[in-house]
């Protein structure tokens, strides 16, 4: 049986709620990444930076994680403004592997500014980046934090295109026939998540939000990849070149 990470944050409920006949492993996205490079996990949306590292053993999927509005859980919680944290100190969660990226490239090249040091996220701190559930209860019971940055609308305002956070792929290696039927099991599986969209609402309670605003917050992503996610994708993998060459 085909083993596939299930990242269970709220925002890939509509790829599992309907989702049957795969061995379903829990993960974050960065011990996804870890997982599919040891060999331990077959397939799953990958944050977008561990598919681009292992991209040379998966085939991507035309399905992911990607937005062209607010990312409504993708947040640096801060104590000044992003073009003031030159020299400041970045808290980040360890269960990321792209918005941190992400992150990077904005403080470096959008605003020009360089932080001293990145720290754990409970580490004292500056400003710190939350992704998934954890930075949706954080923005919902009351950030101590009075500026609060969604790194999606960050992305879009400053390039006009839509952000990829992951990318679902599968291990080439698998035979051929269980790579085309994790496709098409995604596909439905999407396609009946997406359609019961009220329905997974009312199970999913548990980030302080109420059942229209869980709703609505689903509907803010796109789930197939298309031409202009590709591009997306290709302009943050030249930007994020750029950064690290300036390192």
């Amino acid at each position: 049986m085909v083993r596939v990470g299930r990242i269970p944050y709220l925002n890939c409920e509509p790829f599992f709620a309907r989702l049957a006949g795969f061995e379903l492993v829990s993960l974050t996205p960065r011990r996804l990444g870890q997982a599919v490079a040891a060999g331990e996990v077959d397939a799953g949306a990958l944050s977008l930076v561990d598919f681009l590292r292992l991209e040379a053993v998966l085939d991507p999927l035309p399905f992911g994680i990607a937005t062209d509005r607010a990312a409504q859980s993708v947040f640096l919680f801060s104590h000044r403004p992003l073009g003031e944290l030159g020299g400041a100190v970045i808290g980040v969660t360890d269960e990321t592997s792209t918005s941190v990226e992400l992150l990077r490239v904005l403080l470096g090249l959008k605003y020009q500014v360089a932080p001293r040091a990145w720290v754990g996220a409970a580490d004292p701190c500056d400003a710190v980046l939350l992704i998934g559930d954890a930075a949706i209860r954080e923005l919902t019971s009351g950030s101590r934090f009075p500026v609060v940055a969604d790194l999606g609308v960050e992305w879009v305002e400053w390039t006009g295109q839509p952000f990829v956070f992951a990318r679902w792929g599968i291990r080439r290696s698998l035979p051929e026939s269980e790579r085309r039927d994790l496709e098409t099991c995604l596909g439905r599986a999407l396609d009946e998540g997406l359609a019961s969209l009220p329905d997974i609402a009312r199970v999913r309670r548990d980030t302080g939000w109420g059942p229209a605003e869980v709703e609505a917050y689903l509907r803010g992503f796109n789930y197939r990849l298309g031409d202009a996610e590709e591009k997306a994708i290709a302009e943050f993998t030249r930007l994020r070149s750029f950064v690290e060459s300036r390192a």
